[in-house]
């Protein structure tokens, strides 16, 4: 699965090409738009894009649960080799201790990554504030070429932006996005 970014600039196209899409078969779970006009969306009906598509809650909360399931980790060893604590201290105390550093890193990282625009879409946050449009188009190894076949031939005025995947991995830096800009 593959995750296709194109730039518009007018909502009507936006709406052509949505309905270009779901023509072609392409279900509106597998496309989203994201766009600083949510009302002209809404009013067009165009499938828009979820709060963890525009916000990095996941990524971040993803890292911090790693360095939060780590540090739990780290402690539950030292309470386990050092026998600091008053009472038996064995694995299954281990294993919670790491669960419970995990899930509460993973908590503060959701609420940090809150504050954050995704990772993916940084590389457009241009576009979006100059009131351009940003389609996301999620697409398998059947349905690429049609999908780029529909964008190249039925609406030339879109722009590609570039292609990723649409998994959200915490090791992923921004500049993995390759975004080719044409404005």
């Amino acid at each position: 699965m593959r995750r296709l970014y194109f730039v518009a600039d007018d909502l009507e196209i936006v709406e052509q090409v949505s309905a270009a899409l779901r023509a072609a078969g392409i279900s509106s779970w597998n496309f989203h738009v994201l766009s600083r006009d949510e009302a002209g969306l809404y009013r067009h009906s165009i499938h828009s894009a979820a709060t963890y598509h525009q916000l990095d809650i996941i990524h971040t909360g993803e890292r911090w649960g790693l360095v939060g399931g780590c540090i739990g980790l780290g402690a539950g060893l030292i309470a386990y080799f050092g026998e600091l604590l008053p009472w038996n201290v064995n694995l299954l105390t281990v294993l919670l201790m790491t669960l419970v550093g995990a899930l509460y890193g993973a908590w503060q990282g959701g609420m940090v990554g809150m504050t954050r625009e995704n990772y993916k879409i940084a590389p457009f946050h241009g576009d979006i504030e100059a009131g351009r449009h940003l389609i996301m188009v999620d697409v398998n190894d059947r349905n690429r070429a049609q999908v780029r076949e529909i964008m190249n031939m039925r609406f030339p005025q879109v722009s590609f932006g570039g292609r990723d995947s649409p998994m959200i991995s915490p090791f992923a830096r921004p500049e993995r996005v390759y975004h080719q800009s044409t404005h």
